[in-house]
């Protein structure tokens, strides 16, 4: 009599453990957003050293091989070439520094004497057209709104200008992070090897070690020809358009280039913020010249975005332009700035992760199908032929 009771019982009791499973899995779930959430910051300081890290690690290991010449050639420590790396970086910091702060502690300097001058001459421009609007033949209905969005202009400007300050101010916090990125990052460059294969030793199976290499292989390239091409971008992109502000007689070129390719960083939207910043600083001088680094900016963007990028970018890099936009504006609703910044290359993993995954599941799909649902080798033999 116990038996058929035990076993009326059991179809009652699988609801209970399938409502519990995905009650744990969901307290699980909740705990790991939770912990991720509580550790953001240190996880940024991880992302950062990372790309750091894949910045330095070509010319890490190009001094790691290529030491001597002949046959005296010999293998430089990697510690040895790390430490080389970080001196050239030293270096280059420290003549750029000496070279370039005084002409650009110039140049703030001059911008922030004649913002005043630059903010008074917007409103009158402003007030100029919210007036010329006024005896226009537009719709009735439409002028009070666009008078009203125009004198709100200013103040808007304003206030956008000042919350940039403080984040700008808030982000002093972060300046520890000039020191302990590169100190996280010299044992990641020293260690990369050794942590990897750490890592693989410690799965089980030959297979999944296998799988594991392929894909930690496939992220390191693709992340490190992002980074490498966004650097490039970004250096090309700040001397030509700083030499040609120059050229073309505007204001405060260096402060412009060198914001140009920090902004570069950013995509779509750190190059349109530069646009129109340049753009509106070469109006305070005159509209010829804000026709002139319109024209020049609209140029060297098409032949940049469409030419020089698309050569940069490895082929590794398989990133729709519709992609680029949305991870962009995902990043912003996400992390604001720095979500804008880590938007692409986060999408750019999630591809290689959805490339592996599928990898794996047509690897998986004979052993699944079985030996009935294989052809037979008379079958696929002819099925080859033809």
């Amino acid at each position: 009599m116990d038996e058929p009771q035990a076993t009326m019982n059991a179809p009652s009791e699988r609801p209970r453990q399938i409502a519990l499973q995905i009650l744990l899995l969901a307290m699980a779930a909740a705990a790991i957003a939770w912990l991720l959430f509580a550790l953001r910051a240190v996880l940024l300081l991880l992302a950062f050293t990372v790309i750091f890290c894949y910045l330095l690690a070509p010319l890490v290991d190009f001094f790691e091989r290529s030491p001597g010449f002949g046959r005296w050639r010999l293998r430089m420590p990697r510690v040895l070439a790390v430490g080389v790396v970080y001196l050239l970086l030293a270096g280059l910091l420290a003549a750029a520094f000496d070279k370039v702060a005084p002409l650009l502690s110039d140049q703030l300097g001059a911008f922030v004497e004649n913002a005043p001058q630059y903010a008074r001459e917007l409103d009158a421009y402003v007030k100029r057209v919210a007036s010329q609007s006024r005896v226009s033949r537009l719709p009735q209905s439409w002028r009070q709104p666009l008078t009203d969005s125009l004198n709100s202009a200013i103040p808007g400007v304003v206030e956008w200008l000042e919350s940039i300050a403080l984040r700008a101010f808030q982000a002093t916090k972060y300046l520890p992070w000039l020191v302990l990125i590169p100190v996280i990052g010299f044992f990641f460059l020293k260690d990369a090897n050794a942590i990897t294969a750490k890592l693989l030793t410690s799965l089980p199976r030959a297979d999944l070690r296998y799988r594991a290499t392929l894909f930690l292989k496939d992220v390191s390239e693709t992340l490190a020809a992002y980074m490498r091409a966004q650097l490039l971008a970004c250096l090309i992109v700040g001397v030509i358009e700083g030499v040609g502000f120059w050229l073309l007689g505007l204001s405060y070129p260096l402060m412009l280039g060198i914001i140009a390719g920090i902004l570069e960083f950013v995509p779509v939207v750190g190059p349109a913020l530069l646009g129109l910043s340049a753009v509106l600083v070469a109006s305070f001088q005159s509209t010829r010249a804000a026709l002139l680094v319109f024209a020049f900016l609209a140029a060297f963007r098409l032949i940049h975005d469409y030419l020089i990028y698309t050569r940069l970018i490895s082929k590794g890099v398989e990133i729709h332009p519709v992609a680029v936009i949305l991870a962009v504006l995902c990043g912003a609703e996400l992390g604001g700035v720095i979500g804008v910044f880590l938007g692409v290359p986060i999408v750019a993993l999630l591809t290689v992760c959805a490339r592996h995954w599928r990898d794996l599941q047509l690897d998986r799909a004979p052993a699944i199908a079985g030996p009935s649902d294989m052809p037979s080798p008379r079958i696929e033999g002819i099925l080859l032929e033809d």
